[in-house]
């Protein structure tokens, strides 16, 4: 490269071997700064973060020094850290964060120790630094984009690979190890979920589950099922706190059903169980349902067709008087309290206990016994799952 004039250079070369001499400190410097400003720099060793940074000052001092661009050497040695970067799960914008960091410095730096008669030289040494992010982000951007495309496909594929090992109780040392790979602990406690989404959402849900990591704070693995839902294991102990609150919103909208949290292997494959169970006996009504709080009706409605016999007619009636179904599933949910049942459904008591009477003449099932209330929960509740087109169709839990 010509220079624009090597005696004038000359103050930039002395500026650069004296700053070489500092570069320890300066290296140390930056590496805080990085780290405290980035977090997630925390899975990189903090020495081997100091030696690149060390590197990258090095290299920026000698290319300046030279009055040149990189060459394919400094480059290289960019496209190798950020290949390393990639592999930890540092993303692309906090590594070019930390490299825009360390180069700010070095012209911080520079600029501090330039004479006044050859601050002109600035300008230069500035296009050059501009040139230099210019042509290491690219190079970067690159490398990481390959590496984190590669690791993204093999999660994916070891993601498959655990859920088949979860679901054959023979691999289930391959599950174990496989779940380490993914980040989990394999003896730890895992929950299954399972959703399918709104039809408005169905096409695009798979990558919305990056969203559901973001509201656990913990890594979840899916698939995609028949009828265009997810089945989903994950780990943390704020999951059902958690999966409470948020998944009626944007953008987990749809219908959920959530396994007991248990342990090992073994316990993902029954905890997704749990989830396909309870999966079908939500509603429109009630579109997040818990094995833990209603695994009881999970359990008889996954049974519906050997119900039909014995409760068709009583279903018919509820399907024919929703009113009288609202009614009871309001007095079964108000521990059989008239009183307390009059005001959720925005009637006076002797409405409730007209419409309670009517519905025992209709269907033969007394709610205000323990025994009659519970069949007639199971009636209104397979009627409502009848009219939402959620009936037989949706009874085998191994189907979903």
């Amino acid at each position: 490269m010509i220079r624009e004039d090597d005696e004038d250079w000359s103050a930039v070369e002395r500026v650069c071997r004296t700053l070489e001499k500092e570069i320890s400190t300066i290296a140390t410097t930056v590496t805080n700064s990085i780290r405290a400003a980035l977090p997630v720099y925390a899975v990189v060793p903090e020495s081997e973060h100091h030696r690149a940074v060390v590197l990258q000052l090095c290299n920026r001092l000698h290319a300046l020094a030279g009055q040149r661009g990189l060459n394919a050497g400094e480059l290289e040695t960019a496209t190798d850290l950020a290949t390393e970067r990639a592999s930890l799960g540092v993303p692309i914008d906090a590594l070019i964060a930390a490299y825009q960091t360390a180069d700010a410095a070095i012209w911080q730096a520079v600029v501090a120790r330039m004479a006044p008669p050859t601050t002109q030289l600035l300008p230069r040494i500035g296009t050059l630094m501009f040139d230099a992010v210019r042509e290491t982000t690219a190079a970067m951007a690159g490398a990481h984009s390959r590496v984190a495309r590669a690791i993204d496909g093999d999660r994916i594929a070891l993601a498959h690979r655990f859920l088949e090992c979860v679901d054959d109780p023979a691999q289930q040392s391959a599950a174990s190890v496989i779940a380490a790979r993914l980040g989990f602990e394999p003896a730890g406690g895992f929950t299954g979920l399972v959703w399918q989404p709104e039809p408005a959402i169905a096409g695009s849900a798979a990558p919305r589950v990056t969203a559901l990591s973001a509201y656990l704070g913990a890594a979840v693995i899916s698939r995609v099922v028949a009828g265009g839902g997810l089945e989903m294991v994950t780990q943390g102990e704020r999951v059902h706190e958690v999966l409470a609150r948020g998944l009626l919103e944007e953008p987990l909208k749809g219908r959920w059903g959530v396994g007991v949290t248990r342990s090992g292997t073994a316990g993902a494959r029954e905890s997704l169980r749990d989830a396909r169970l309870v999966l079908a006996c939500t509603s429109a009504r009630l579109p997040v349902r818990t094995f833990t709080r209603d695994w009881h009706e999970a359990v008889v409605l996954a049974e519906r067709a050997r119900l039909g016999v014995l409760l068709a007619s009583a279903v018919e009636v509820a399907a024919a008087n929703p009113h009288l179904a609202e009614t009871v599933l309001a007095f079964a949910a108000a521990d059989m309290s008239v009183a307390a049942t009059a005001p959720d459904i925005h009637l006076h008591a002797n409405s409730v206990t007209y419409r309670l009477e009517r519905w025992e003449r209709l269907t033969g099932l007394d709610a205000r016994s323990f025994t009659g209330l519970s069949r007639s929960v199971v009636v209104c509740r397979l009627a409502e799952l009848d009219r939402e087109g959620l009936g037989r169709d949706s009874a085998s839990p191994e189907g979903a």
